[in-house]
């Protein structure tokens, strides 16, 4: 997951500080500017890239964004631009979680807050002391966003939209359409399945928001890695061997979703160092699923009556080395920096991060 998340950030951040120009610019300021102004003769500038993140909750998304996320500096301050004193401020991602309710107000508000907190502004106080209207506020939105060079805008929690009953979230993601052409940003869109149904209504929506699904773990190699390092961690004073019987019926207590097999082995290991057994087995897990997960326990039996969606994986055609012609590596390239670190035996993640900075930097 973490791999292909890298793929869809990277691409989407490119997308979007590619389009930056001069040209660019001033076109999107006099566009935003009409349109603040009630003039309806402004067009899109240029749509940003966007795309989805749709898994199971508990499946480890958010924790997976974060974990690519954390790669890119929060915020870029530029001093400099050819040889000449230039000042401002470059902020390549932000994260907000959407409304429960889905409202747009409260969505945007939420942004400013988040860009007043990096770079000490005041967008969100100055918009709730001139009660602006909500199309004053996607406009002032759009301006906001390329005056501050967002390149990638992560909403969590999309599935909120589902449970809006007036418009079914369609007006919410209409908002999302017109930031993505008016503002040129790219959108990251996480949530449940639960999410795909409102996606799936229009096909202006459903086309811009393509992108990774994720089903729960299946019953094989895969959980049994994940199950085998978790297993590691146990604090009884009592180790226990982890059977295939136990680790079937974990399984099908889990279905394979990280978050309650997490919990499931926190719990267990609690109650039985309370009890006095210091020791897991299948009655400690069965009563401890009861006791604390009992909530999810129809969720598990509607999950195992589903057949798990397995991911195919890319597999890499083999091609003889003699073959190839050698690459040519040039500027600034991810290869050359790998190789500058491996000979004075630095971290391979900070190649990343100076590599990634340059490449985010407009």
């Amino acid at each position: 997951m973490t791999i292909d998340l890298y793929c869809e950030i990277y691409t989407a951040m490119q997308h979007c500080y590619g389009q930056y120009s001069v040209q660019s610019e001033a076109a999107a300021m006099q566009n935003g500017y009409s349109l603040m102004h009630g003039n309806a003769l402004a067009a899109s500038i240029g749509g940003g890239n966007s795309f989805s993140v749709v898994g199971v909750s508990g499946l480890g998304k958010s924790t997976a964004l974060q974990r690519v996320l954390s790669l890119y500096p929060q915020v870029i301050e530029h001093t400099e631009y050819h040889g000449q004193k230039f000042y401002c401020h470059q902020i390549p991602y932000l994260v907000v979680q959407t409304p429960h309710d889905a409202s747009i107000k409260a969505l945007i508000l939420d942004i400013y807050l988040q860009i007043d907190s990096l770079i000490g502004t005041c967008y969100q106080r100055d918009a709730l002391s001139r009660r602006l209207s909500i199309d004053v506020l996607v406009s002032q939105l759009n301006q906001i966003v390329r005056v501050n060079h967002i390149g990638l805008l992560v909403i969590d929690e999309l599935q909120n939209i589902a449970y809006r009953k007036s418009d079914g979230g369609m007006r919410f993601l209409n908002f999302l359409v017109h930031l993505i052409n008016g503002a040129g940003v790219s959108i990251c869109m996480v949530g449940t399945p639960r999410v795909l149904q409102v996606l799936q209504q229009e096909f202006r929506a459903a086309r811009r928001t393509t992108g990774l699904v994720y089903d729960r773990l299946p019953n094989d190699k895969e959980f049994s890695l994940l199950l085998h390092g978790l297993w590691h961690y146990q604090y009884t004073q009592y180790a226990t061997d982890l059977t295939p019987e136990l680790e079937n019926w974990l399984y099908r207590k889990t279905q394979g979703i990280p978050d309650i097999l997490t919990k499931l082995l926190y719990n267990a290991q609690k109650q039985a160092i309370l009890d006095g057994r210091e020791k897991l087995d299948l009655e400690v897990f069965g009563s401890a699923f009861l006791r604390n997960l009992g909530m999810v326990s129809e969720y598990i039996s509607e999950l195992s009556t589903k057949p798990v969606v397995k991911r195919q994986s890319k597999t890499t055609p083999e091609v003889s080395v003699g073959s190839v012609a050698p690459t040519k590596i040039v500027g600034n390239d991810i290869r050359v920096l790998l190789k500058k670190t491996k000979k004075c035996g630095e971290s391979p993640v900070s190649a990343y991060a100076e590599y990634i900075k340059g490449e985010v930097a407009i």
